[in-house]
C-alpha cells in the first residue's frame, strides 16, 4: 500500500536536513493550483535549502482557467522589497531562481507573459547584479519565459534584454525550443540545429543550458544537457529521451528548475544525474496527477 502524503513528507524532510543554502526564488503565484513560486518552493524546501520567495504577481489561479484575477508587481515595487532586504542586511543568497511569471492584459483577463514592461525585467538584472556583486559566487538558474510552440507570451521586445542582459549573467538555464530558437537567431527543427542552438547560448557566457521541451516523437519527450568545458574543447551534451504521459499539465517547469537547482548543487554539477533525478520525480508528480484525474471520473447507472 502507498505510503501516504504526510509520510513522504515526514522521510523527505528527515533524510533532508537544512543546509547552508538560500535562495532568491522571484516568480509568479496563485491561490488555488500551481504554478510559478507555488511548484517551486515546495520541493526546495523539502530538500532543506531556505527559499526567500518574491511574487512577481499574485493571482486567483493559473492561466488555464478562462478567467484570472489579480495583482501584478510592477518595477517599482519590485525595488522597494529588495531594498527592504538590502537594508536590513538579509539578502544573503547562494543562489537565484528566476521563472514564469504571468500577468494580466489591459483589455482581457489571460496570460500574456513575464512582465507587463521592460520596468520589472531591468529591476530584476539590477538586483541580480547587486547580489553578484555582494557574493560573486552566487548561482543564477534562469527559466527565460518567452512563449512556446511558436508564439509569444511577452512583448517581443523584451527578447533583446533577455539574450543581451539577463541570459549572459546566467549559470544556468533552462529554456524549451521555441525560446532557444528566438534567442540564438537559429531555427530548429532537429537535434543537430538544437545543439548548434546551445553551443551559441554557450559564447554568450552560459556555462550550462537545459533544453527542457519541444522536440519530440509522438510517444516520446526530449530533453538535452549541455555543459560548456572552455573555448578549446567540445561541451559535453546528452539527450534524456523521456515517455510522454497523457493530459495537459501547469507548472511542470517551475517544478524541473527548482529540482535542478537542488540536485546541481547536491551533486556538485553532475548534469547527468541531476536531470535523470529531476525527471525521474517529475515523471512520477505527473503520473500520480493522472491517476488522481481518473479517479474522480464519475459513472452515472442509466
Amino acid at each position: 500500500m502507498e505510503s501516504n502524503i504526510s509520510d513522504i513528507v515526514y522521510e523527505q524532510i528527515k533524510n533532508n536536513p537544512p543546509i547552508d543554502r538560500r535562495v532568491l526564488s522571484i516568480q509568479s503565484h496563485v491561490v488555488h493550483g500551481y504554478a510559478g513560486n507555488k511548484c517551486s518552493v515546495f520541493p526546495m524546501q523539502l530538500h532543506g535549502y531556505e527559499v526567500d520567495p518574491i511574487n512577481s504577481v499574485h493571482f486567483s489561479n493559473h492561466s488555464a482557467y478562462k478567467i484570472m484575477k489579480g495583482q501584478v508587481l510592477d518595477g517599482a515595487q519590485l525595488s522597494d522589497i529588495y531594498e527592504g532586504l538590502k537594508l536590513n542586511e538579509i539578502n544573503n543568497y547562494s543562489h537565484i531562481l528566476t521563472g514564469t511569471t504571468l500577468h494580466i492584459s489591459d483589455f482581457s483577463i489571460s496570460p500574456i507573459g513575464y512582465c507587463r514592461d521592460a520596468s520589472f525585467l531591468h529591476e530584476v538584472i539590477n538586483i541580480i547584479k547587486d547580489l553578484k556583486q555582494k557574493n560573486p559566487n552566487i548561482l543564477f538558474y534562469c527559466d527565460p519565459v518567452l512563449g512556446d510552440n511558436g508564439r509569444y507570451y511577452v512583448p517581443k521586445e523584451l527578447m533583446p534584454i533577455y539574450r543581451d542582459i539577463l541570459i549572459p549573467m546566467a549559470d544556468l538555464i533552462t529554456p524549451n525550443v521555441f525560446e532557444l530558437s528566438e534567442l540564438s537567431g537559429l531555427s530548429i527543427n532537429n537535434e543537430q540545429e538544437c545543439l548548434e542552438a546551445i553551443n551559441l547560448m554557450h559564447e554568450s557566457g552560459v556555462k550550462t543550458v537545459v533544453v527542457s521541451s519541444g522536440l519530440e516523437t509522438p510517444t516520446t519527450k526530449f530533453c538535452y544537457g549541455s555543459v560548456y568545458k572552455g573555448p578549446n574543447e567540445p561541451s559535453l551534451q546528452y539527450r534524456f529521451d523521456i515517455p510522454i504521459l497523457p493530459g495537459q499539465f501547469v507548472g511542470t517547469g517551475d517544478i524541473f528548475i527548482s529540482l535542478l537547482l537542488v540536485w546541481m548543487d547536491k551533486l556538485n554539477g553532475d548534469i547527468v544525474t541531476a536531470i535523470q533525478n529531476v525527471i525521474a520525480t517529475l515523471q512520477r508528480i505527473l503520473q500520480r496527477t493522472v491517476n488522481k484525474a481518473y479517479s474522480k471520473i464519475l459513472v452515472n447507472l442509466l
